[in-house]
């Protein structure tokens, strides 16, 4: 079985040119200062009501002075990302384009790759997996199957890191999904589109919705599915992965629900369990 996992859901969003820093310093939460060659930041982009647009990582493409900052978006978002951001450059010199370049995953334990077949990138806030970011590869080393691409999923869920697609863009603020316990947000930079919603909800009192992990019998609900309490509808999946138990998935809870019971929507009788998650989730 080939070492190297396909995230063929995955673009490379690229913004180049000479203003490209002061320009996505304006967009993203992240510092984007603090982007570099070798691993990758937790990041999102907000609308001007604090709402995640997008939640992914964040690097530089390359080690030159003049290299180009890049977002892995899926796939799914990408032309609308891409269109939304061309809105926002006017007269900045900068480029916005998708790349041609692919994306894979790596584990650490498994055989390592040649570094000459793309970028390496270690996954922040997760030291057993790395990311290699290049030309497309010969498809018969790479492991495009579903079961890899969903442990690779199950993978982020057990990490923590949240992932935003097409039926969650918009739903939540980046604290709900816990990208301020993941250093995918800097309070410190300046302004940003969105930062008054999400300063605000720091510094003005405690995040009432937040992300938690659970497992489940049963396939993966998709991601948006509603979460119910005895009081109705409490929460959303964020995404979810098959387990050979059934599956586990991350979902935005209102804290005050807790301990719950909790269930799926159309499902009241299969109970989802709360699992710990890699750092402290305050609630």
């Amino acid at each position: 079985m080939p070492d190297i996992i396909a995230l063929d859901d995955l673009r490379v969003l690229t913004v180049s040119g000479p203003e490209r820093m002061g320009f996505l310093q304006g967009q993203l939460t992240q510092d984007v200062k603090l982007a570099r060659a070798d691993s990758t930041l937790l990041s999102s982009w907000t609308d001007a009501r604090g709402r995640l647009l997008f939640a992914g990582h964040l690097f530089a493409l390359g080690t030159g002075s003049d290299a180009p900052l890049a977002l892995l978006v899926p796939e799914s978002l990408a032309g609308s990302l891409l269109k939304r951001m061309q809105m926002y450059v006017l007269r900045t010199r900068v480029q916005i384009g998708i790349s041609a370049l692919v994306a894979c995953g790596l584990y650490a334990a498994r055989r390592p790759v040649d570094a000459a077949r793309g970028q390496r990138l270690g996954i922040s806030g997760d030291r057993t997996r790395s990311l290699l970011v290049g030309p497309a590869l010969d498809p018969a080393t790479v492991d495009s199957s579903q079961q890899a691409r969903n442990d690779w999923l199950l993978a982020d869920i057990r990490a923590g890191i949240p992932t935003i697609g097409t039926s969650t863009s918009g739903e939540f603020i980046p604290q709900m999904v816990n990208l301020d316990l993941l250093d995918g947000i800097s309070f410190s930079k300046g302004c940003y589109t969105g930062q008054e919603i999400i300063a605000r909800t720091k510094y003005l009192g405690r995040v009432k919705r937040r992300m938690l992990r659970f497992s489940a019998g049963g396939n993966p609900p998709a991601p948006g599915t509603s979460v119910h309490a005895a009081r109705g509808v409490v929460g959303q999946v964020v995404s979810a992965a098959a387990t050979a138990q059934g599956c586990e998935m991350l979902a935005v809870i209102t804290i005050e629900d807790l301990p719950g019971p909790f269930f799926l929507d159309g499902n009241p009788g299969g109970l989802l369990q709360h699992l710990d998650l890699p750092y402290e989730v305050p609630v």
